[in-house]
């Protein structure tokens, strides 16, 4: 699939969720747009992909160092071992980060942002990218997003029953729609690769598509902008009417106090 529709995935995914999750508002998209990017990490394998030409021979470099030690395109990095290793080294950098915070952002512990920094840097910059938002602008502005959500710590709050760094569930569902959404082509993905290199596939094999073509552009990409389009739309309900939420305490307020003037009211003429 094209990156434009991995990092669709990825942001389809997320808005999926977030009702579990409890994230609304600015913070609700600005965690939209992490997972889009997270959506093309797996193509971090391929020295030539979107997510490898973000910030130049530095990501290109980077690129070819995980092509080697991940077996090639479409193996480690698209397999379950891939997922849990990327969730796991952006859970410990949001845990790092986190740290930092807890100690009152104290200068000398700066380096505890580095990490995470770098993660949200990538993703955000590689998910406008794919989307094309920004055009030679793009890099930046996932730059500047990436500092704000930093400053703001909006990637390390507790979100799940186990309280996970919001930033390592980004990655996860990113990385696991990408993966969903190969698999829906004809190559498939090597989940359980090193131990086995069988490509599984969602589909029957007929009806496998083929990357760019004319399914893709007209099936797959319409599909995914409406979901995300529905998930938006209700996402947006959700946040008004979520009882932690300024507006759904309003709306609360506005149901009940009726009901108690209307008691005072009949005890007073009582």
């Amino acid at each position: 699939m094209l990156g434009r529709d991995h990092a669709l995935s990825g942001g389809l995914a997320f808005t999926a969720v977030a009702p579990l999750l409890h994230v609304t508002g600015v913070h609700l998209a600005a965690e939209i747009a992490l997972t889009a990017g997270a959506g093309v990490l797996p193509d971090l394998d391929e020295p030539g992909s979107t997510i490898a030409r973000t910030f130049g021979f530095l990501t290109g470099a980077f690129a070819w160092i995980v092509h080697k030690i991940s077996g090639g395109h479409r193996k480690g990095t698209h397999s379950l071992a891939g997922v849990a290793v990327m969730t796991v080294a952006s859970l410990a950098a949001g845990s790092w980060q986190a740290g930092a915070r807890a100690t009152g952002g104290r200068p000398e512990l700066w380096w505890h942002l580095v990490p995470a920094g770098l993660i949200l840097a990538l993703l955000f910059s590689a998910g406008f990218r794919a989307l094309h938002i920004g055009g030679h602008h793009g890099d930046a502005a996932g730059i500047a997003l990436a500092a704000l959500v930093i400053w703001k710590g909006w990637d390390v709050v507790l979100v799940t029953p186990r309280n996970v760094p919001v930033l390592a569930v980004c990655v996860a569902l990113g990385m696991l729609a990408h993966i969903a959404g190969d698999m829906c082509t004809h190559d498939g993905c090597p989940l359980l690769y090193p131990l086995s290199r069988h490509e599984f596939g969602l589909l029957p094999e007929p009806i496998r598509i083929t990357t760019n073509k004319l399914a893709e552009h007209w099936v797959v990409s319409p599909l995914l902008l409406a979901g995300l389009a529905y998930f938006l739309w209700r996402d947006a309900g959700f946040s008004l009417t979520a009882p932690d939420h300024l507006a759904g305490r309003l709306s609360r307020r506005h149901h009940h106090v009726p009901h108690a003037e209307v008691a005072c009211r009949a005890s007073s003429t009582g």
